[in-house]
């Protein structure tokens, strides 16, 4: 049995506490919303209401006392899995690492013992720089990030390098995220809505489940090889033929698609900026994580049931 603490506990988060709670674990989640505090007490979750961007201490419950004031809680996990959005009023670089300045203040202001623990930040595969289309990228790709979410995650990540050793860190890349309630472009699919999208170009996924399967997995491991994975299920998918996909499965109208802008304002090729493929061999290598769903096939006609029925 361990304590674990999910800064950001929503769709991937909630999915994480749900493995560690099936194996006994304690798990603690902050949050900056109330309600959806009462919705994480009612999974057995136990919230803690803080905006990590504006410090200060949280506001009083059970949760926040027990953390606080159990000399005997000693943190085995530190998830990090807040959205990349951008904030109003705060550079994108400052985003994550503004956050994490508050949770090690925090943490080290009430006493709580995270000295041995093991933190897992979710960064996202946006921070690679531009690739030829069709190129495979992994841990090894350089970095480059320009837009404002992939800016904050790469913040992030170097401030978790700069502030924790490499046993007590790992940072997951995570590529598109589906699962339950989450399959883009359905329902334009149904409808016959064009898609704005470029048929030719790539899409890189990964499951909801696998992903939170593979959080669970280097929580536990000890010692680690890396502290760096790219999270895919390695089989990356033109998205004509996903989108086709989608459309035989629930038998609909093959999909339409629009044209698209070749080029951005800032006058670079707009059809680099999602047509890479990930590789998932280190992952695969070192963790050997036997996925769900191992491809968008398998995936789809889970979820497909589930919402045409």
């Amino acid at each position: 049995m361990g304590v674990r603490l999910i800064v950001g506990c929503g769709y991937v988060g909630c999915r994480a506490a749900s493995l560690w709670q099936a194996q006994g674990d304690t798990v603690f989640a902050i949050t900056r919303s109330v309600s959806h505090a009462q919705e994480l007490n009612r999974l057995g979750i136990r919230p803690i209401v803080w905006n990590w961007l504006e410090g200060g201490l949280p506001e009083e419950n059970g949760a926040w006392q027990s953390l606080r004031e159990d000399s005997a809680t000693t943190l085995a996990t530190i998830l990090i899995a807040v959205s990349h959005a951008p904030v109003p009023a705060i550079p994108s670089q400052e985003t994550h690492t503004r956050g994490l300045d508050n949770l090690v203040r925090l943490l080290d202001r009430i006493g709580a013992e995270s000295s041995q623990a093991k933190w897992i930040y979710l960064s996202t595969t946006g921070v690679f720089g531009p690739t030829p289309p069709g190129d495979w990228v992994d841990e090894k790709s350089p970095v480059a990030p320009d837009r404002p979410g992939a800016i904050a995650a790469w913040a992030a990540e170097q401030w978790i390098a700069h502030h924790l050793s490499a046993d007590r860190r790992v940072v997951l890349r995570p590529v598109g995220i589906y699962g339950p309630t989450r399959v883009p472009n359905w329902q334009a699919i149904r409808d016959r809505v064009p898609l704005q999208a470029d048929p030719e170009s790539y899409l890189n996924l990964i499951h909801v489940d696998d992903l939170a399967a593979c959080i669970q997995a280097v929580s536990t491991s000890a010692p680690m090889q890396s502290d760096l994975y790219c999270v895919s299920d390695g089989n990356s998918v033109l998205r004509k033929d996903y989108y086709r996909a989608i459309s035989e499965m629930g038998n609909w109208p093959l999909p339409v698609f629009e044209s698209v802008p070749t080029h951005r304002k800032d006058g670079r090729s707009s059809r680099s900026d999602g047509n890479k493929r990930v590789r998932n061999s280190r992952l695969q290598t070192e963790l050997a994580i036997p996925f769900q769903f191992p491809s968008y096939k398998e995936g789809l006609k889970s979820l497909l049931t589930q919402m045409v029925d």
